[in-house]
């Protein structure tokens, strides 16, 4: 190759670089930053005093039928909130409690939580595309230390607050 063709080489890919990173920062964009995906976040509480937040100490939970590792907390810490990720390849999502305290592991509590929604895609725009929102048609739950779920506003949206409530059977203090 000569010396005139390599340079003229050169100067053809600095200008395809040059294009790639003008057309990538072009496509770049902070309107997606805003959008987050349907995430439900639960918040803990006493059943007999609802307004009251609980943190409960080594609480295992899993997801049921998910592929992969399902472990969302592995009961090494005390949580009064946790993120419950839905399926969105089906209308159902199942996730164990499972009460790692010593006085209950020795008996294997556990409480089972279903939820059944609808899937629905929302589109947000051209650039960030489709998210979803599930709307709750109803939640069971096996109902030993979770008295109850609920989803106060019927819907999870790309809202990022707490949207479910569950509801667990605590001693007084």
């Amino acid at each position: 190759m000569t010396s005139r063709a390599y340079k003229t080489c050169i100067s053809l890919l600095l200008v395809a670089v040059s294009m790639t990173t003008a057309v990538w920062q072009g496509c770049s964009t902070d309107e997606c930053l805003q959008n987050r995906n349907a995430l439900p976040l639960a918040g803990f509480y006493n059943s007999f005093e609802p307004k009251q937040t609980v943190s409960i100490d080594s609480l295992e939970v899993f997801g049921v039928g998910a592929p992969g590792d399902s472990i969302l907390s592995p009961g090494t810490q005390a949580l009064s909130q946790l993120y419950l990720p839905f399926r969105l390849d089906s209308d159902t999502t199942r996730y164990v409690f499972r009460y790692l305290h010593k006085e209950l592991v020795q008996h294997d509590i556990k409480d089972t939580v279903t939820f059944i929604y609808s899937r629905d895609p929302r589109f947000v725009s051209s650039a960030c595309g489709v998210s979803y929102v599930f709307g709750i048609k109803e939640i069971r739950s096996t109902g030993l230390l979770i008295d109850s779920v609920v989803c106060p506003m019927g819907e999870i949206t790309n809202k990022d607050s707490e949207n479910l409530s569950i509801y667990f059977r605590v001693s007084p203090q």
